[in-house]
């Protein structure tokens, strides 16, 4: 009876120190997305990179995406943060180009597993991280998908 005993209190270490130190794994893995992510990529072209913009006019404009960065603190929340520069076309003349803007969305992240849910205003993406390369997609709901390419800094 005292052998079976011990050995059920022994397995039942092996076990608790198991849990234990998978739970541990998850939790750094976790924690180790957090940083600051800087934009490489937008659509397969390297910055500086062109997209589209709709005007409250109608009028369709150029949108060069100059710089970008995502931060993921390590209490869940995240700020994303792009510096673009607009140039609409003019008819009969060469396009008017905007001043240079940058504009800032902040948020909150979950993570499971390699994807990470990222939630701000503007509703709910996706992206995928592998090893020091976040991908994030964006769009979708009549807004054309975007996706941003990120190197962990």
């Amino acid at each position: 009876m005292k052998i079976c005993v011990q050995r059920l209190f022994g397995v039942g270490s092996i076990a608790f120190l198991g849990l234990i130190v998978s739970w541990g794994i998850s939790q750094a893995e976790e924690a180790s997305v957090a940083g600051v992510y800087l934009l490489i990529e937008m659509n397969g072209e390297q910055l500086p990179a062109n997209s589209w913009a709709e005007k409250p006019d109608d009028k369709r404009c150029k949108q060069v995406i100059l710089q970008g960065a995502l931060l993921l603190d390590s209490e869940g929340r995240s700020a994303a943060f792009i510096t673009e520069r607009v140039a609409c076309p003019n008819e009969g003349g060469p396009e008017t180009l905007e001043k240079k803007h940058s504009v800032i969305f902040a948020g909150s992240y979950t993570i499971s597993g390699n994807q990470i849910t990222i939630e701000d205003d503007f509703g709910t993406d996706e992206a995928v991280i592998k090893g020091d390369v976040l991908v994030y997609e964006t769009g979708g709901d009549g807004r054309p998908i975007e996706e941003f390419v990120f190197r962990k800094e």
